[in-house]
């Protein structure tokens, strides 16, 4: 009695849902009915204007696309990667921001590593002696390397009196005796603390002694050992060459104590531990940016930094990149890799500029392929002026686009570059859709007027294209609301574009489409229309329909016979099972060393920096304002202590620190809570004269006023405290490690501004919100295009199935961009976003076209697929055409964008054209009631079911709503449909006979 009741129950509620999806598919179809119906009706008559007033409407789409063209004067080109790629209300922007007003960095670095078999011979170390003079040879009209460096103090020159040449040969022996005699006083005392001239002389002797120092261009290299002296270097043996590298500590140019180990890599050691060889070294440059030029408003913005530049300094920079870039070329036995102040932003900005050659290639291409599937093989029915002029309104669509969007002041990212390339992908699917309407015209329809044909071309294309334009479009309107402004930027210049070639595809097409007919019709060559061909008569080879036969019977014998769709269902749930599998170990990470091409010099350097010099870790700053400093130190000393403590920190170079043990030296405790203000600016400023405070006096502080050494310091606008993480990889770590460092600050509760900052911030806080902003998007973009596709398809089946299909395409291809070596990022997220407009193409045509076929389910599926498949293959095929030259692109933008719209090309068309078909010949929902109203097999059925009465009910004039209400007593149309499968095959039969007369008929009256 139990058993028996479970299946009757099981039944009951499988009833009951089938039911509520009947009533729920009514519901919605007699509200969808209404939109499509008059969609319909418009798309005819919209049709019908262009067919009789062509030329009218190409000029519209003149004036229309020149108007909204006028925008462009407002064009704003934004490469500033900190505008780009991070949200700006995120605390990095907003420190940024504040560090810049309050304590702007002046100082830019340019490197260079030299790698050899080993550096420490003479002939490479003659080398990069020879590239030392090249850089300070350089010049412009208006600045030179001494007008340009950042300059430093030279105790060696000042304190002694001597050339670096005589330093040089007497092995700097001053300085080592007065450093040995007071480190004999402190041999608690590090080295370097020891060495501190502050402590030796009365200050104003010392004040004097630092007035009357030199300035020095500041340039760190394995050079300072040898005092940039040539004939030294050329005296030396080799083995004097490697004793000087591993004794020498100071620097024969500046006079400071230095580690020059640290500017070699790949070390190589005795058993002594002896330096006796090594692979690379490396070399720096400084320069300073010229604040009262800025000021003045000569200056330039270094997209790669974001920061203003005097035009002198950056034309100098760019004339010594180019000099720094002839010499490597030129030298033989060393290799140079070489990083300039404005390289970044120069290399990335031309990488993707560059790259949009492929546009033209990718062009020339998909034409060639329009042309060959729009038109047939013979002179008058061939269409290349159809086909250029439809791939035209790809251009007139990107006008559109940038026109409203710059007066909008949308700005222009560089990820906008690839926008063409989508714009040209969907636009030649929405061509192929009213290319196949065109040709699915029955012969009664085909005899009438072309006017009338354009008509119902449209009434029949016109619903399909707006299905698909609309979730486009919605999919990147939700995009647009991103944080991240690339992502929003390209969003709204992307969701203008649609909606522009939407427009253009559906009247300036159509109108060159009707001009085309009529041009054919009367016997005119398809390339020179003025060009009649008398008793022309088409070939018979030129009649052939491959794609269309294809796509009829041996489609459906090939995958809609049980033992196939038994098969693809087993591939389809591997493939998504190991998709899934790849999916999750997708990762997040963003790094803007991707946007540099492979092969530019500057990708090469970061390689080789990564590979010589590993960073311990990401460097970090602490940025305090207005607050008074004395009255912080009890603060400051514990938020030093406790980052030291932090399992993320690995060290904290504080001025604090230094100070505290400067004046312990002289018996003052710090902090002391009765230290005045004056007294601690006093004690702060002869600290910052001092050599172990000097490296801190710029870099880490501001003061309102300027700093003489005999004197206070004047109040303190700004201050800094610099800190390094631990070295780490996953980006769980590093968005932990920002975090902590963010929460150990606010913890301290400073009376004034305290915040952190690290230029690695930037990526890390777009690790942190790329991936919540990706779903977000994606969720919403889903949810939204699951909407459109249900009041269009007007059946919650068809569209569960469709939403189905785009997510099951979603998962393949992030399983594909993980094996593909992607990571979650910006640029991967805006192709994603973009994946689900045009994933949703495919499956929806699809769904589209089911819902208006009649018949057996099978019978419908191999219908559809033989209507609209067509269409969708070329859509998908040409829109892989369209960027497939992107694969030898070095931009990692168009790398990403090619690698992303291949897999969702592969999988959207695998999905869309094998996938859903068999699924819905297994469990796809009814007709349309309009389908099955005038369906001839409509008598068939009701022939042979006496006791079930299906009525039409409410049909418009205008033929294009109808509805059909069973009898309260009979089952819904679908179970209908179900029961009766037998009736619909035998109808099947004679109606295949009748469409196989009818085109047989047509191709007759077309050869007349």
């Amino acid at each position: 009695m139990v058993n028996s009741s479970k299946p009757k129950t099981l039944e009951t509620s499988r009833n009951w849902l089938s039911s509520a999806i009947a009533k729920a598919d009514e519901l919605i179809g007699s509200f969808s009915g209404v939109i499509i119906g008059t969609l319909e009706y418009a798309f005819y008559c919209y049709g019908k204007a262009i067919a009789n007033f062509p030329f009218t409407f190409i000029f519209l789409c003149f004036v229309l696309t020149g108007i909204c063209s006028i925008g462009i004067v407002k064009f704003t080109l934004e490469e500033r990667p900190f505008k780009l790629w991070i949200p700006q209300n995120s605390q990095f922007i907003k420190v940024m921001d504040w560090k810049e007003k309050h304590l702007p960095s002046d100082i830019r670095l340019s490197m260079a590593i030299y790698e050899a078999e080993n550096v420490l011979d003479k002939a490479v170390i003659l080398e990069m002696l020879k590239l030392h003079d090249t850089v300070v040879n350089t010049k412009t009209e208006m600045a030179s390397w001494d007008t340009t460096c950042a300059k430093v103090p030279t105790i060696a020159t000042s304190f002694f009196g001597r050339r670096k040449r005589d330093l040089a040969y007497g092995r700097n022996r001053s300085l080592r005796i007065h450093r040995h005699r007071y480190k004999r006083q402190n041999d608690d005392e590090s080295e370097d603390d020891a060495f501190d001239f502050s402590l030796l002389l009365p200050r104003d002797r010392y004040c004097s002694f630092l007035e009357s120092m030199q300035q020095q261009c500041l340039e760190n290299s394995l050079l300072e050992v040898f005092g940039y002296d040539k004939n030294y270097i050329e005296s030396l043996t080799q083995e004097e060459i490697i004793k000087e590298v591993n004794e020498q500590t100071t620097s024969l140019i500046y006079g400071f104590p230095t580690n020059f180990t640290k500017y070699l890599g790949k070390i190589e050691r005795n058993g002594n531990g002896t330096i006796i060889k090594a692979g690379a070294a490396i070399h720096r440059w400084f320069t300073k940016i010229n604040r009262t030029a800025v000021e003045a408003g000569s200056f330039v913005n270094d997209p790669g930094s974001s920061l203003n530049v005097d035009t002198a300094g950056y034309e100098w920079e760019l004339n010594f990149i180019e000099n720094v870039l002839n010499y490597s070329s030129q030298s033989e036995s060393v290799t140079l890799y070489f990083m300039g102040s404005t390289s970044f932003g120069t290399i990335s900005k031309n990488n993707i500029q560059n790259d949009t050659k492929y546009l033209s290639v990718g062009f020339g291409i998909v034409f060639i392929y329009i042309m060959l599937m729009l038109g047939n093989f013979n002179m008058v029915e061939m269409r290349p002026i159809l086909s250029l002029l439809g791939l035209s309104c790809v251009g007139l669509a990107v006008g559109v686009s940038y026109g409203i969007c710059s007066a909008f002041n949308v700005p222009y990212g560089p990820v906008n570059n690839i926008l063409p390339f989508l714009l040209l992908g969907l636009g030649v699917d929405d061509m192929f859709v009213v290319m196949q309407s065109w040709d699915n015209l029955s012969p009664d329809e085909k005899s009438k007027s072309l006017c009338e044909r354009i008509g119902m071309t449209l009434r029949h294309a016109g619903v399909s294209i707006t299905v698909t334009s609309v979730t486009d479009f919605v999919a990147f309107a939700i995009g647009s609301t991103t944080d991240l402004p690339a992502l929003r930027s390209f969003c709204i210049y992307a969701a203008t574009g649609i909606a522009s070639i939407y427009f253009f595809q559906a009247t300036f097409f159509v109108a060159w489409l009707s001009l085309d007919q009529r041009r054919l019709e009367d016997h005119r060559h398809g390339l020179f229309w003025c060009w009649k061909i008398k008793d022309w008569r088409p070939n018979a080879c030129s009649r052939q329909r491959f794609c269309q036969r294809f796509f009829g019977k041996p489609y459906a014998r090939l995958f809609l016979n049980l033992p196939m769709k038994i098969i693809i269902l087993l591939l389809t749930l591997g493939i998504i099972a190991v998709s899934g599998w790849g999916l999750a170990n997708l990762r997040q990470e963003f790094n803007s060393i991707w946007f540099l091409p492979q092969e530019s010099y500057l990708y090469k350097f970061f390689i080789k920096q990564k590979e010589y010099y590993p960073s311990s870790g990401e460097g970090g700053t602490i940025y305090f304002g207005n607050m008074s400093l004395v009255n912080e130190m009890p603060r400051i000393e514990k938020l030093i202590t406790t980052l030291r403590q932090n399992n993320y920190v690995s060290e904290v170079n504080g001025w604090y620190t230094k100070y505290k043990k400067y004046w312990e030296k002289q018996g003052y405790t710090v902090p002391n809570p009765n230290t005045t203000e004056e007294e601690f600016l006093n004690q702060l400023n002869q600290f910052l004269h001092s050599p172990s405070g000097s490296p801190y006096r710029t870099r880490n502080f501001r003061f309102s006023g300027e700093l003489l050494c005999n004197e206070k310091a004047p109040p303190v606008i700004a201050s800094s405290i610099d800190y390094r993480h631990i070295k780490m990889t996953a980006s769980s770590d590093k968005i932990k490690a920002m975090d902590s460092v963010r929460e150990t600050v606010e913890n301290m509760n400073f009376t004034g501004y305290a915040r952190p900052w690290s230029r690695a911030y930037a990526e890390w806080e777009t690790d942190k919100i790329i991936v919540e902003e990706l779903y977000r998007n994606m969720g919403l973009a889903l949810l939204v295009v699951f909407i459109v596709t249900l009041i269009l398809i007007a059946s919650i089946s068809t569209s569960i199935l469709v939403l189905i299909c785009v997510l099951f395409t979603l998962v393949d291809v992030g399983a594909l961009m993980h094996w593909w070596g992607l990571t979650i990022d910006t640029v991967s997220c805006i192709d994603l976003v973009l994946a689900i407009g045009l994933c949703v193409d495919y499956a929806a045509h699809v769904g589209h076209t089911f819902m208006t076929k009649t018949g057996s389910r099978n019978t419908r599926a191999s219908e559809t697929i033989e209507t609209i498949g067509p269409a969708v293959l070329s859509g998908g095929f040409s829109t892989v055409l369209s960027f497939i030259f992107l694969s030898n692109s070095g931009s990692h933008v168009f790398l990403t964008f090619f690698k992303v719209f291949f897999a969702v090309s592969l999988y959207g068309l695998y999905h869309g054209l094998i996938f859903l078909p068999v699924i819905l010949s297994l469990i796809g929902p009814a007709p349309y009631p309009t389908a099955l109203a005038s369906s001839p097999v409509r008598d068939a059925i009701q022939e042979k079911e006496n006791d079930v009465t299906v009525t039409p009910k409410e049909i418009r004039k205008n033929g294009f709503i109808e509805k059909i209400i069973t009898d309260e007593n009979t089952s819904s149309a679908t179970e209908l449909t179900e029961e009766k499968s037998s009736v619909h095959e035998e109808a099947d039969l004679e109606q295949e006979a009748k469409d196989d007369a009818e085109k047989d008929s047509g191709t007759q009256n077309e050869d007349v």
